[in-house]
């Protein structure tokens, strides 16, 4: 949990705010609006209890109210205390389950209207920062896996021996 970290220096926020930056980081209802409408009304609530499926029907209504929690949240530079609450629940990896250590994968259900403002400041984050990623960065980037991280690794190792260089590989497991 993050409560034990202190709040962000309000000098900071004013120096933000005083920037036209600020105007990039605003959180329209229709933005608002788009995002819970597309919701998957399958997915687990989260320790808020608000169900997908009623966020998902009542988006047009919930849109303006959650914008301005956001913006003000995005201003103020706090995050809600309930937005960061989780519950965890055991998902067996196997059944039947023999063991509790190496059978059962945690998976933390957050509150869905936490997720969506975090889905914000992804975007955000992620328009900001891939010019600087490098190329050869698969890991949590739409459009990229596993299977290109293979496919790249294959053809540079592939590339090495036909020009008669060696490959030296270093696997380890850190579980």
């Amino acid at each position: 949990m993050s409560n034990d970290l202190p709040a962000i220096d309000s000098n900071l926020l004013e120096l933000i705010t005083d920037t036209q930056l600020c105007a990039e980081f605003v959180i329209e209802p229709y933005q608002v609006a788009h995002k819970l409408s597309s919701l998957n009304v399958y997915k687990a609530p989260g320790p808020d209890g608000l169900p997908t499926w009623l966020l998902k029907e009542c988006a047009a209504y919930l849109s303006e109210p959650l914008a301005a929690l956001y913006n003000t949240s995005l201003k103020e530079g706090i995050f809600q205390e309930v937005w960061k609450s989780a519950e965890i629940i055991p998902v067996p990896k196997i059944t039947p389950v023999s063991s509790i250590q190496s059978d059962l994968m945690p998976i933390a259900l957050l509150p869905v209207v936490a997720k969506v403002f975090e889905g914000f400041v992804r975007e955000w984050l992620l328009y900001s920062l891939s010019p600087t990623f490098d190329a050869l960065q698969f890991g949590c980037l739409k459009g990229r896996s596993t299977a290109h991280a293979l496919t790249s690794m294959l053809h540079t190792w592939q590339s090495s021996l036909d020009n008669g260089h060696s490959v030296r590989l270093l696997l380890v497991d850190f579980s």
